[in-house]
């Protein structure tokens, strides 16, 4: 079969930022059913969670599947498809009469040739599965099934984003309780906009690379809320796709203008200490939010520390704005030892890259400020004895 030119890091990128920014996963669910079935060019998905008191699959998100078809009844776990409970991805090319599926008659009635399943999982425990439906007998690549398995277990990563969050709050609402205390409702992190990267095509096996690495980056920051990891793991996985010499993480001191490091890699410790970067002397354009390439350092009479870059062996830079609620908070900064060229398709995975970072820095100070509130009711509970 024709590989087809499925944008994976495109897709992925919004399936991403959708899990890092939105707290409800049932939203996140349906965002992935609903962006899968054009990627894939497939006839409909489904996403179920296995009940574990009745053992059925209960539906939490459905794209173009007839209300007739999922209401044909209940699913069990153990008679269909039970081989993706064991983790493992699964595809039935005639689904109408394979005796794994349960319902081949309804199936038939929708117009379902193939079915696709691929586990969700949450810290190896199988909790449910991500079905995509053809209307046509087809197999599906390495790529491809790759592709789905992973946006399957960013469901189960959404999943363990959303519960972790609810468990604080969940305990702080407690001591709030106890205490008799109104609580003051902090604001959760704004939503980004769920936007497509481009519209335009991506080159296929560069996104597919970039996919594969963004997912690398995604896991880390979904598994470890110390932002520090997250940015140090996209500051090396950038170095290492794009080939370049180094790379940099610096946020905004509001306070005396510098831009501070928070992660480095490819960069000699006497660069890195050559004296105090400042924002608005240093590439200014980008707090403005705007993306800068110099691509001669040595013809550029406006960068700090121009000399030490030169003896760093640093040709060429590029800087791009990291954003939060729509405030510029740092710079992702990119260097290369040679007059580089980035294509679209760098451009917009170099964005993608920096606007985890923004979402790492704020969902680890999110997190870190619901802890101390809880630590300090408690505190003040014990100290009034009421805890």
């Amino acid at each position: 079969m024709v590989r087809k030119e499925i944008a994976y890091f495109r897709v992925f990128h919004e399936v991403s930022r959708s899990i890092l920014s939105v707290l409800d996963s049932k939203e996140v669910l349906r965002l992935i059913v609903k962006r899968i079935v054009p990627a894939m060019k497939l006839k409909a998905a489904s996403l179920r969670l296995l009940n574990e008191k009745t053992n059925d699959l209960e539906l939490a998100a459905s794209r173009f599947l007839s209300k007739k078809y999922l209401r044909k009844g209940s699913l069990d776990a153990d008679k269909s498809v039970p081989e993706v409970l064991e983790g493992k991805p699964v595809l039935i090319i005639d689904a109408q009469n394979d005796p794994r599926i349960q319902y081949r008659k309804e199936k038939a009635e929708e117009g379902i040739a193939s079915v696709l399943s691929v586990p969700v999982q949450i810290h190896n425990k199988v909790i449910g599965m991500l079905r995509l439906y053809t209307s046509s007998p087809r197999s599906f690549t390495e790529e491809e099934i790759e592709f789905a398995s992973a946006l399957g277990e960013m469901a189960g990563l959404s999943i363990i984003n959303a519960r972790m969050y609810e468990k604080e709050k969940e305990k702080l609402t407690r001591l709030f309780n106890k205490g008799g205390i109104e609580p003051v409702h902090q604001k959760r992190i704004n939503k980004y906009g769920i936007k497509t990267v481009t519209k335009e095509t991506f080159n296929t096996e560069k996104s597919t690379e970039f996919f594969k690495i963004l997912h690398e980056v995604t896991r880390d920051l979904l598994y470890d809320l110390n932002s520090h990891g997250v940015l140090g793991s996209v500051v090396k996985k950038t170095i290492q796709i794009l080939h370049i010499k180094g790379c940099c993480i610096f946020l905004v001191n509001e306070t005396t203008g510098r831009l501070e490091m928070a992660a480095s890699g490819g960069l000699s410790n006497k660069y890195l200490q050559k004296g105090p970067l400042y924002a608005d002397k240093s590439m200014p354009d980008v707090v403005k939010g705007k993306v800068v390439f110099i691509e001669d350092i040595a013809a550029n009479k406006h960068i700090q520390y121009r000399d030490e870059a030169i003896k760093e062996g640093i040709v060429s830079i590029l800087s791009v704005p990291i954003f939060v609620k729509g405030y510029v908070i740092g710079e992702l900064r990119l260097y290369s030892a040679d007059k580089r060229k980035y294509d679209k398709e760098d451009i917009e995975f170099i964005l993608a890259s920096a606007e985890i970072g923004g979402i790492a820095i704020t969902n680890s100070k999110f997190y870190q400020r619901l802890k101390n509130d809880i630590k300090f009711w408690e505190s003040t509970l014990s100290y009034l004895d009421m805890n």
